[in-house]
This record gives C-alpha cells, structure tokens and sequence, in this order.
C-alpha cells in the first residue's frame, strides 16, 4: 500500500472522509499504530530494525554529538582507533561507575584501545579508550531505527520501500493489519461495534509474525550517520 491507498482504505474500513476523520488524526494514529506493530515485529525479529552506520574519528576528540534517537537505541558500538587496524567492541559505561576526572591524561591511564568503553551525556557519545587519532570510519554504530513516520495522507510509493538509506520501510505484510488497527481504535473510540474481521486482528497478526519470524539473510542495509563537528560546542 502507498500512503494514499492507505489512506483510502481506512476511510472505507470507518465509513469516514477528511471531515468525520481528520487528516491530522488519521495520519498520526497510522504513525502511532505503526510503531505499535513495529514493536511486535521486533519481538520475533529482534535485529529487524537494526541500522549499521559509520562514522569518523577525529584525533583527539573523546565526544561525538549524535540524534537522540540514534543515542537511544544503540545495539552495538565498534571502534578502529588506527587505519589498518581491526575494530574492537566499546562496552558501555554508566558515568556513575566511573568517578575519576574526565581528563585526557588520566582517561588514557585508566583505558586502552584494546577494550575501550564509552556512556552518553549532552546527547552525544564520550569514549574512553587510550589515545585517540584520525581514523576515517572509525566508528561503526548499530542503532535500532523503527520504520520512518508517514509525513503526508497522499504519497504515491509503497510504505515497504526504504525512504532514506538510515531508514527502514514499513513490511508490505502488515500493511492489511496496519490499516485494520487504525480502523479498529477509530471505531472504538468512537463507540461503533467491531464487525468480525476486526474481532480477528489479534489472531491475524500472530499469524503474521510467525510467518515474518525468519529473516531473509540476504537483505543487508548501510546507512551512513551525520559528519560530526569537530568540537562540538563543547569543552572537554
């Protein structure tokens, strides 16, 4: 389905047009029943939404600003502190558990390169590892990126394509039970009976997931994230 097919779709499922159900309420209860059904997704596909991306290190620069909701998910954070080096695994570290000063000579007294860890404050990383130069992709992230937003009621490509090379589609095998749920939130909130399809959803999309348990091996996604500034605005 594309963004207007849809949009069509569920207006017939509610017997509603842009007046009875606003394009602004539609299009935020698909977003929000969209994620609703990501989740579920990710439940049987745990790496579905996972986003492998890279980035460069800059000689001697410890924090590396990032979207908050790249911040928010991460799954895995490798680093490769020279440029025919291997990368290694940064571990995560709550800044609580690290009470020593956040000074250069002492970070690379107490870390090293070979099991480097980092935490995040000021909605960026901060590494803690031994001396760090210019190392192009130096950073490789996996986040978990949930299928990007519907921004419009009328677009013509199928919600399963990729918008953006960081951006997943929506699967075209829960599109039927995406429009459903909108269909079935709208009737109950607005006190109409559930005819009986809409009584079978639950049973309908554990159907689906079983079926969309395993991965095709063969799909592989790069993204790339945002050059980050050379200081940040901050004082380190």
């Amino acid at each position: 389905m594309t963004g207007a097919s849809i949009t069509s779709y569920i207006r017939r499922l509610t017997r509603t047009n842009s007046t009875t159900y606003t394009d602004a309420d539609l299009l935020a209860d698909i977003n929000l029943f969209k994620n609703e059904i990501a989740s579920h997704i990710q439940q049987v596909r745990p790496t579905i939404w996972n986003m492998p991306a890279l980035d460069d290190l800059v000689a001697d620069q410890r924090e590396y600003a990032f979207p908050s909701d790249v911040l928010n998910h991460i799954v895995s954070l490798e680093l490769k502190f020279t440029a025919s080096g291997d990368y290694v695994l940064a571990k995560p570290i709550a800044r609580k558990h690290y009470n020593d000063v956040l000074q250069e000579s002492v970070i690379v007294s107490n870390f090293d390169n070979q099991n480097p860890r980092y935490f995040i404050r000021r909605k960026a990383l901060y590494i803690l590892s031994g001396t760090i130069v210019a190392v192009t992709n130096g950073i490789k992230l996996v986040y978990d990126a949930f299928p990007a937003d519907l921004d419009n009621l009328t677009g013509t490509e199928d919600l399963s394509i990729d918008p953006t090379t960081t951006s997943h589609g929506f699967p075209r095998e829960f599109h039927e039970l995406l429009a459903r749920r909108v269909s079935i939130n709208y009737k109950n909130i607005n006190n109409i009976a559930l005819n009986r399809q809409d009584l079978t959803y639950d049973i309908d999309l554990e159907k689906a997931l079983n079926n969309f348990s395993t991965a095709n091996l063969d799909e592989s996604i790069i993204g790339t994230l945002p050059p980050s500034d050379s200081d940040n605005g901050f004082n380190l």
